[in-house]
């Protein structure tokens, strides 16, 4: 999706603060993340789903949010989509919560905190689709500007790069959340030159590598 919440080389908002040691600066923080992870197998909603809500945040709510609370801003908005909770619940902050979980077993804390831990496997072992790419192989990146969520970065959108490996097969997040093509797709690191992305004024002998899925690729 284009927009402010495509930020990548864009000029205009100054040096990127970098924490060490960052993890949460305040509870509220860690209660945010915790409730999407918790909420995200019984509402159900996926990564890509919920970096779609957040990339529905109006421009001017979204430059002035903190990042946690664009999580939760993303996780009410999934909540009252999927119909388990109301505005107006939201307002008052009350809401009786049964979640009708299915056949999948209610995940306690201590299980929760150590799928956490481990993650979700996104790679696949599947080795039947044809790969089209190799090492070394110069290619160009789609300029189509998809109206649905993509994981194709606006600034690099119809440059040539260098396929720098190839990762395997990965869920495509395109389709994840209603886009074209496949479920799943080779991903595969392309290495571009700073010069080729930004032109003579960037910092020269720099490489910028960038995972891609097939689909965003196409033979230079």
């Amino acid at each position: 999706m284009d927009g402010i919440h495509d930020m990548g080389g864009m000029h205009g908002f100054g040096r990127i603060p970098i924490e060490d040691d960052y993890v949460f600066d305040s509870d509220w923080q860690r209660r945010s993340f915790a409730l999407a992870e918790a909420l995200a197998p019984i509402t159900p909603f996926g990564t890509d789903e919920h970096r779609q809500a957040i990339e529905r945040i109006p421009p001017s709510d979204y430059l002035k949010l903190d990042y946690f609370e664009k999580w939760a801003v993303a996780t009410e908005s999934l909540l009252k989509q999927a119909g388990h909770i109301s505005q107006d619940e939201l307002d008052v902050g009350a809401k009786l919560f049964h979640a009708d979980v299915g056949d999948r077993s209610p995940v306690t804390g201590p299980e929760l905190v150590q799928a956490m831990k481990q993650g979700v496997p996104l790679k696949f072992p599947d080795d039947s689709q044809p790969q089209r790419f190799s090492e070394g192989d110069v290619v160009l990146v789609s300029s189509e500007s998809p109206y649905l969520h993509t994981r194709l970065p606006r600034y690099v959108r119809g440059k040539t790069g260098l396929v720098a490996s190839a990762e395997g097969v990965f869920a495509f997040p395109d389709a994840a959340v209603g886009g074209v093509g496949a479920p799943r797709q080779h991903c595969y690191t392309v290495a571009f030159s700073s010069e080729t992305l930004w032109g003579r004024e960037a910092e020269p002998n720099e490489v910028i590598h960038l995972d891609l899925w097939e689909s965003y690729l196409e033979p230079a």
